[in-house]
């Protein structure tokens, strides 16, 4: 799905979230890459350039609550310029209870609407209808054959004359020969714009079949072009929704996107890819949100949400020491730098393992007050409770302490030394990017 799209955006994100800091300067060069994704994926070069003004704009003037980085911020607003610029409402699609409902698709020839006829029907019997198809395709060669042939596949009803060329009889007698079922989806002949008879036919047959819903399905690699060829078709007939095929391969799918949006029309289900199964319906939270490589949206809803105040005052406590721990205790690369921040060099990875382990059980015994207020730990019976529940002695639970008192004085200081959040410093340190100097020299600062 929108694969050079995705690489692109995915990298972007991945930098915003692991940015030690954001000024103005990483952040144009961020936007920079951004309007680049964008307009290498068809978006309009003006439309995209816009956009990058509007976040910059967005992001210099939003006051961020306080705690939060302004990689949140920077994530977040990006998030919602994609969401807008793909259409940012979900339509669902609705079969009206108790009648046939009559579902007519156009388009032009060669953007996937007889396989996507196929494809629906299919999803909505999936859904429990019964649903039934028909070729009123009396121009392309095969038409008949290919539509007659996925109906088969999926085992639905199928009508259609090869021997007539009117359309409209055609659909009129396999309407009579379908009213008791939920739903019927009419594949139309494919067509340009600039030919106005089969425009005619068209209007001719929406006119005399009245269908519940006309669907246009827009071919994804058209790019921005898909705004013209919506407007177009609208003009003739009344659009009530669209279909975006072809999204699975198409380096030009955000322009047929943010193209098909632009018009109003509302984009309610999309192509990713050639199985029968392979039809969505559009949202376009969970779409971006896929995009970006995460797949729960609601990540970005929590992104600017109010933080503990014990984050918000930048206080280091034993959770988060506890938290740090687990996050590290199985990657590899990190012992060294382990090593250096709780002070236990010339000692092999095996028993480093070995000692986090058992710190872990330490800082697993205490309670939450505890790990929270590390000055509850100075009362000689709690200390002597953690030691037992852990399994641990009284010197190592000690020695843990000191150990949690040395990260915790170089986290302030280099919070107080670069301005940085709490997040942001402990990212910093966890990372390695503090050398052993500076470390000495901010211990040395930090009381």
């Amino acid at each position: 799905m929108l694969e050079n799209l995705r690489t692109s955006l995915q990298k972007i994100f991945t930098r915003i979230r692991g940015a030690p800091y954001i000024d103005e300067k990483v952040l144009d060069e961020i936007l920079s890459d951004f309007v680049d994704s964008l307009i290498e994926a068809d978006v309009n070069v003006d439309l995209a350039i816009t956009i990058g003004e509007r976040v910059r704009e967005k992001i210099l003037q939003t006051k961020l609550p306080e705690g939060i980085p302004l990689n949140n911020l920077v994530l977040r607003v990006l998030y919602d310029e994609l969401v807008r610029l793909m259409g940012e409402k979900t339509y669902r699609f609705t079969i009206k209870p108790g009648k046939t409902n009559i579902i007519m698709l156009i388009g032009l020839q060669g953007s996937g609407k007889t396989t996507t006829a196929a494809k629906l029907a299919n999803y909505l019997k999936k859904r429990g209808y019964k649903v039934s198809l028909i070729c009123a395709d009396t121009y392309r060669p095969g038409a008949y054959e290919q539509l007659e042939q996925l109906a088969e596949t999926i085992n639905v009803p199928f009508y259609g004359d090869p021997t007539d060329n009117d359309p409209v009889k055609i659909v009129k007698k396999g309407l009579d020969q379908m009213r008791k079922l939920d739903v019927v989806i009419i594949d139309t002949a494919g067509r340009h714009k600039e030919e106005k008879e089969l425009i005619n036919e068209m209007r001719k047959l929406a006119k005399t079949i009245k269908p519940d819903e006309i669907m246009l399905v827009v071919d994804g690699m058209i790019g921005q072009r898909a705004y013209e060829q919506a407007k177009a078709f609208a003009e003739a007939a009344p659009v009530g929704s669209i279909i975006i095929t072809k999204l699975d391969g198409s380096a030009r799918g955000g322009g047929a996107l943010a193209a098909a949006a632009a018009t109003n029309a509302p984009i309610k289900f999309i192509g990713v890819g050639e199985k029968i199964d392979d039809l969505e319906p559009y949202v376009p939270q969970r779409f971006v949100a896929r995009l970006l490589g995460i797949p729960d949206p609601e990540f970005f809803t929590k992104l600017l949400e109010e933080v503990p105040k014990s984050i918000i005052s930048g206080k280091f406590t034993l959770r988060d020491l506890l938290e740090y721990y687990e996050s590290v205790a199985n990657k590899r690369g990190v012992f060294d730098r382990i090593k250096d921040l709780v002070g236990v060099g010339g000692i092999s990875e095996k028993m480093l393992k070995r000692q986090i382990s058992r710190q872990l059980a330490i800082l697993r015994s205490m309670t939450k007050k505890e790990l929270d207020n590390p000055d509850l730990l100075k009362n000689h019976d709690r200390l002597e409770r953690v030691a037992r529940g852990s399994g641990t002695s009284l010197v190592e639970v000690k020695r843990l302490l000191q150990q949690y008192d040395k990260m915790r004085r170089m986290v302030r200081a280099l919070m107080r030394s670069r301005r940085l959040t709490k997040e942001i410093a402990l990212a910093k340190i966890m990372s390695g990017e503090i050398d052993p100097n500076e470390i000495k020299k901010l211990l040395k600062g930090a009381s």
